[in-house]
């Protein structure tokens, strides 16, 4: 079309594909914990619904507090080690979560989840105003979009492919333990199992978002930009 609803030419530009793919990544895995979290804890835990949503406080004021800091940082810095850093929190986090059992405390789930907030409002706003900067100002809108439509895209995405590795991690788990006559009571094993599985795979994703974290550049101006960098995070 001559004039598309999202102009794909965004795409030739490799700062910008890397930067939407990171993205794309810390979307699935933020939503990952934002819905399995919460299950675990009420399910497995048996916590109240309030006291499963206070652990998601304070990495929800630590994201907030983050944002001017993080565009700070991201000017003087640039987005690479910002990202970086970032996703070794995230990764941190789901490698922690990924190996939760019935005796880790209530506040541990609760610094985890903090670092994992921390991390990612160390790199969504650097890594998208990066991507954003090496495209010509035709394309900004597109880019925008674009972003903002994938990130959409990842949660929904996200959220249905770790429930479902979660729920056939654990009735896998349960088919086991019936086979060998061992499945009464076994429900909240069989939730752990499965909470262990989509962890897991959420931090496999992370950690190749992380290698490609490294190749990450300060975007330079398209040329014939005279103006030099033009979006700034902070």
């Amino acid at each position: 079309m001559s004039e598309p609803l999202l102009d794909l030419r965004t795409f030739k530009y490799s700062i910008f594909r890397m930067s939407t793919l990171i993205m794309i990544i810390v979307m699935m895995a933020m939503f990952s914990a934002m819905l399995l979290l919460p299950i675990f804890l009420q399910n497995a835990l048996a916590y109240s619904p309030l006291k499963a949503g206070l652990v998601m406080l304070p990495g929800g004021i630590v994201m907030g507090m983050m944002s001017p800091i993080t565009g700070r940082l991201f000017d003087k810095f640039g987005a690479k080690w910002l990202a970086v850093i970032g996703l070794a929190l995230i990764g941190h986090s789901l490698w922690q979560f990924a190996f939760i059992t019935l005796s880790t405390s209530y506040s541990m789930i609760m610094v985890w989840n903090t670092l994992l907030m921390l991390g990612i409002s160390m790199l969504m706003m650097p890594v998208m105003t990066n991507a954003l900067n090496e495209l010509p100002p035709p394309l900004y809108p597109h880019g925008t979009a674009i972003i903002s439509t994938l990130q959409q895209v990842a949660g929904a995405i996200g959220t249905a492919l770790l429930v479902t590795v979660m729920t056939n991690s654990s009735e896998r788990f349960l088919e086991r333990a019936a086979a060998a006559k061992e499945a009464a009571g076994l429900q909240i094993p069989a939730m752990m199992a499965g909470m262990k599985s989509a962890f897991l795979l959420a931090f496999g994703l992370v950690a190749i978002a992380w290698t490609i974290s490294f190749f990450l550049k300060r975007a330079a101006s398209p040329e014939g930009d005279t103006e030099g960098k033009r979006v700034s995070a902070h």
